[in-house]
């Protein structure tokens, strides 16, 4: 009976750490994913912080000489502060949180905070893309109107 509970004892304890061990790495691969996915929302938030389109906005100031054009180098110089200090700065707030969710390993909110980032993300991204071409309609058109 001895020998008996030994080998027991030894088959419960293998196989109590080999389902310990396959957790453990579903678990770090469920976080290397996640991580994958919130270094991909990084370099794309960073994309956006360094859009062209101060240049582009240089070029349009070159060109004010009346009113009208003043009151739209107005609005797009307004356009790009909010983008560039309120929607940018909120999205490096919210990559934070979802990084700070993963570390206490509640991967519910961390996804559902991957989703909001997401789409706020794409939010910024097409108010950049709108802006952006705007500037280069004017820039290219008085380029245009200059070579003729």
């Amino acid at each position: 009976m001895d020998n008996l509970t030994l080998i027991m004892l030894t088959l419960f304890i293998i196989c109590a750490g080999l389902i310990i061990g396959v957790l453990n790495f579903i678990q770090n691969k469920k976080n290397k994913r996640i991580k994958k996915t919130l270094e991909k929302l990084e370099i794309e938030k960073n994309k956006l912080a360094t859009s062209p389109i101060v240049p582009e906005l240089a070029k349009v100031e070159s060109y004010l000489n009346n009113d009208k054009l003043k009151a739209l180098y107005d609005e797009w110089s307004n356009r790009l502060k909010q983008i560039k200090e309120i929607q940018i700065p909120k999205l490096s707030d919210m990559i934070l949180d979802a990084e700070y969710s993963l570390s206490q390993m509640d991967y519910k909110s961390t996804m559902y905070k991957i989703a909001k980032l997401e789409m706020e993300l794409y939010k910024v991204q097409t108010n950049s893309d709108f802006l952006f071409g705007e500037i280069k309609d004017l820039t290219s058109s008085e380029e245009r109107s200059r070579t003729i």
